[in-house]
């Protein structure tokens, strides 16, 4: 698995897990959780402490009402050691928690904990009880979950393989929100994976995602513009989607970026420093972070030729913004 998926996997739980983390705390559970338990009432005070980042005492206080069987207790403490709130992450132990929340039916719990049978993470990897936890999450309204599932299906990975329900079930996700399941669908479409190429389709789902902090589907949607998939070439539009891509750290992007702005700045006739200083941003974040071989011999390439143009006074400035840059989560 290369860092940038691990990264993806990272962020989408950590985001995953505080939009959950604060609907438990302003809302009492959902009916399907337990009928008469009030599971938010005896968290308040773990709730509290966490607001203040007392880590340790907040880990406490959740784990006091998870063992009494408080299913939202049990997934909070599986966030702790997911997201590692006050100490290092500790996937495994996670997963342990993810499954006694699970079988108190928090829908949640159970597309995480299809996650770690998917993973083999704190359980015995099995992709048939991924599958099926997956599919559970979706019943229970976690949207993903469909596509979750339907991805299995769709590549036979430890099921068997059906691609008319794999199709089904991550359309059904998309168009009830799931912006992983519509990045998806936008790349399968423009790749011609598990479906017929049609860039049509393919645009049709971009459109939905690219500024919804997709870098990949921003960098897809470049593509359309740049070489004029079905339309006309638009070097403005393109140069806009690949500098959000680039802004995401998506490295395909950043020497298109960088051309592109350099490109502008060769045939501008007037206000041609901030090109000139974009250009350079992008050239040398791709020279200092790039894994493509090949990408970071053009922008050294590149670097050579804006440095020409540059007033060596910029650059002070310039490389702290890159620093700042290549800092950022």
């Amino acid at each position: 698995m290369t860092k940038a998926v691990k990264h993806q996997q990272k962020q989408g739980r950590k985001i995953f897990g505080l939009v959950f983390l604060l609907l438990s705390i302003f809302f009492k559970p959902p009916a399907f959780a337990n009928d008469t338990d009030d599971w938010a009432g005896p968290l308040r005070n773990a709730q509290t402490l966490l607001a203040k980042q007392k880590y340790r005492a907040a880990l406490a206080a959740f784990k006091e009402q998870a063992n009494l069987d408080n299913g939202l207790a049990q997934f909070n403490v599986a966030l702790f050691y997911d997201l590692g709130w006050g100490m290092s992450p500790q996937r495994s132990i996670a997963c342990q928690w993810y499954q006694k929340a699970a079988k108190n039916n928090m829908p949640g719990a159970m597309q995480a904990l299809g996650q770690c049978f998917f993973d083999g993470q704190g359980v015995e990897q099995n992709k048939i009880l991924a599958y099926q936890w997956f599919l559970k999450a979706y019943e229970q309204g976690i949207a993903e979950g469909a596509c979750q599932a339907g991805e299995l299906l769709l590549s036979g990975d430890g099921v068997d393989l059906d691609v008319t329900s794999g199709q089904r079930l991550c359309f059904q996700a998309a168009q009830q929100g799931a912006v992983s399941a519509q990045k998806k669908l936008a790349q399968w479409y423009f790749y011609g994976q598990y479906f017929p190429q049609d860039y049509q389709q393919a645009f049709n789902w971009l459109q939905r995602v690219a500024s919804v902090k997709s870098p990949s589907s921003a960098y897809l949607l470049a593509q359309f513009y740049d070489q004029g998939i079905g339309m006309d070439v638009d070097e403005n539009q393109a140069l806009r989607w690949y500098e959000v891509a680039a802004s995401g750290k998506y490295q395909k992007a950043y020497i298109p970026t960088a051309l592109l702005y350099w490109q502008k700045f060769t045939q501008a006739k007037n206000n041609k420093e901030q090109l000139l200083a974009k250009s350079y941003l992008w050239a040398k974040i791709s020279s200092t972070s790039s894994e493509l071989t090949a990408d970071k011999n053009v922008s050294e390439q590149l670097l050579q030729q804006v440095l020409l143009q540059m007033p060596v006074s910029w650059q002070k400035s310039l490389d702290t913004k890159i620093t700042d840059h290549l800092a950022s989560p």
